[in-house]
């Protein structure tokens, strides 16, 4: 059976929906089946980077969103003619092949104000379009199938959960020597509060501010890290920092290579992602995989990936925020009980199930 996949955003450093397709070939690399694959990429590095073996055809189309969408991919596929074709969010224009979309969240349909209007309005028309063309939509949970098919009106039949796994770099690692590569590669020393995620308005970073001001102005407090890619609010994120005078309290590196990443969960007292709105929330899985005590926000599909293995508080409450940051740095029971805790629920999300998943709702489309 072929399948095409679109795996663009490979190479892009794109965050989740690089991941996504990371682990995906990772896992039906692994899986040995008598599938065959085309693999649609736009970045040189993408081949080199992924490691899957000679059932894997890497094809080169352009990075150009319009000429990609509107006229390379539908000619590729006429030509390719897979059984099955695999994308993200949005399917090419005049896509007659069995078609399957990953949409991981809505976040832009409830949260319209964090993000840019004409990309909003972009999200809104196509991928409501692509949620009913499709054949089959896949999602990270739970809570987001049954958010796009209440939205979207896409029967629930049709949306199929693929929990997504976080890579096996994440684990736990000695906490002493990733704070020293820390500390000489980024200049950053311990003891540190770690945040990791687009530094954007939906990720609630201002009343992380809030409750980390708080938390510094009762005493000696760790230093707080911000590590992600500059997004949309990422000026008010600096503005806010200036009024609360913690600049010298508060670190943005930016965005950190994939290689570096574990060692910053490592370094880490605690991991806190305090997201208004997730579909999934990886960092968070990341987090517990890597033996770190977490804490993360009730709603949306949070509390669905967390478990009982991170500390669950109301992402509105910066007291809240506080409280809990406060309870983690200050007894070591409860910091060992919810790595305890974390590991074994992170252990629960695997990238061979993730694929054997996806390799079934392909098969399903025979």
């Amino acid at each position: 059976m072929h399948i095409a996949i679109d795996v663009h955003s490979l190479g892009t450093s794109a965050g989740g929906n690089e991941t996504y397709f990371q682990q995906l070939l990772r896992g039906l690399a692994a899986d040995r089946s008598d599938l065959r694959y085309t693999l649609f990429y736009t970045h040189a590095d993408a081949p080199a980077t992924n490691d899957v073996d000679d059932r894997f055809r890497w094809v080169k189309v352009p990075q150009n969103r319009f000429a990609r969408m509107c006229f390379s991919l539908p000619r590729q596929l006429r030509q390719a003619a897979p059984k099955v074709f695999h994308c993200q969010y949005a399917l090419p224009l005049f896509t007659r092949t069995n078609s399957v979309v990953a949409i991981h969240d809505l976040a832009y349909e409830h949260y319209p104000e964090f993000a840019h209007p004409i990309e909003v309005a972009a999200m809104r028309r196509v991928v409501r379009s692509t949620a009913r063309r499709a054949d089959r939509v896949l999602t990270l949970s739970h809570f987001s199938a049954k958010d796009i098919s209440r939205t979207y009106r896409v029967p629930e039949d049709k949306i199929v959960v693929t929990y997504l796994a976080a890579s096996d770099a994440f684990h736990p690692r000695d906490k002493s020597a990733a704070q020293e590569r820390v500390a000489s590669a980024y200049g950053i020393r311990p003891p540190l509060i770690l945040y990791v995620g687009r530094i954007q308005a939906r990720k609630n970073l201002l009343r992380l501010l809030d409750a980390y001001a708080r938390l510094h102005s009762a005493g000696p407090a760790p230093q707080l890290v911000i590590v992600g890619r500059r997004d949309f609010g990422f000026q008010q994120l600096q503005e806010k920092i200036h009024t609360l005078k913690l600049a010298d309290r508060v670190i943005l590196p930016g965005y950190v290579a994939a290689a570096d990443l574990p060692l910053f969960y490592n370094a880490a007292e605690l991991f806190i992602f305090p997201s208004l709105f997730e579909g999934f929330g990886l960092p968070v899985l990341e987090s517990m995989a890597s033996g770190v005590p977490t804490i993360t926000s009730q709603g949306s599909a949070l509390e669905e990936v967390a478990g009982d293995g991170a500390l669950i508080i109301d992402p509105n409450d910066a007291r809240a925020m506080t409280t809990a940051m406060e309870s983690l740095l200050s007894n070591v029971e409860l910091r060992r009980e919810l790595i305890t805790r974390g590991l074994h629920r992170s252990a629960q999300f695997t990238v061979q199930k993730f694929a054997a998943k996806v390799s079934e709702v392909y098969r399903s489309l025979e």
